[in-house]
């Protein structure tokens, strides 16, 4: 049995990894996660993992000096570092550490199939049997922006709903939607009022703050520049 320990404080970042993992291994796995170094540690020891996925940064205990540790304890164990910053000094203390591998956050599906095959954890055939699911911070990020869409959100905000930093949250829905958060709910706006438009004879000054702008003047600009035409040009097409 392949067992797993994530060592990460980011909610959305361990339960997305934790799906993918299960996804890969099978419901033999046994996949564990932590919350902060020490626990890492702590629980390393008991259940000993094949493969421990670090977090660099981790409160309480940072991942550089909770790999050490575990790897002094379990020189056998796998420690894969996870990050989202690219600096050459955190890839030469993860190596130092013990790491096998360093992953640069936002990482992609291909990317963690790539390591464990590169680690003896994973073959091909067992990748070819990974389900195909839609991922779930989209399908979380989805219900909350059919939610929030028409009041005045900023990217924090969403942030701060999917439970990560915002810096994070940028790098990861840029990778997820290869669009930035403001052109994805600007998009996305425009979708909707189209919708009132065709489905609807709600007055434009209206349908603006029903998908999110306070000022109609701005709403119709918007909407020209992604359509190419005014609102109300557009409804006298249809």
């Amino acid at each position: 049995m392949i067992k797993v320990l994530i060592a990460e404080d980011e909610p959305l970042s361990l339960q997305n990894l934790t799906g993918h993992l299960r996804r890969l291994l099978g419901a033999d796995a046994l996949i564990e996660g932590a919350a902060n170094g020490r626990e890492a540690v702590d629980m390393a020891r008991r259940i000993r993992p094949q493969l421990v996925l670090m977090d660099i940064e981790m409160p309480v205990m940072t991942g550089l000096d909770a790999a050490a540790i575990i790897h002094e304890a379990l020189p056998e164990t796998h420690i894969v570092f996870l990050t989202a910053f690219d600096r050459f000094d955190y890839a030469v203390g993860a190596m130092r550490a013990g790491g096998a591998d360093y992953l640069l956050k936002p990482f992609d599906s291909a990317q963690i199939n790539a390591c464990l095959q590169k680690l003896g954890l994973l073959t091909e055939k067992q990748e070819h049997r990974e389900e195909r699911s839609e991922n779930p911070f989209c399908a979380q990020f989805s219900v909350w922006l059919a939610n929030h869409y028409m009041q005045d959100i900023s990217l924090e905000e969403a942030a701060e709903a999917m439970g990560m930093s915002s810096f994070y949250f940028s790098r990861f829905f840029r990778t997820a939607y290869n669009r930035t958060f403001l052109e994805y709910l600007t998009s996305y706006r425009i979708e909707r009022a189209e919708e009132l438009l065709r489905q609807t004879d709600i007055p434009v000054r209206e349908i603006a703050p029903r998908v999110g702008y306070t000022d109609a003047n701005y709403f119709t600009k918007v909407f020209k520049r992604h359509c190419g035409c005014t609102p109300t040009d557009y409804r006298s097409r249809l």
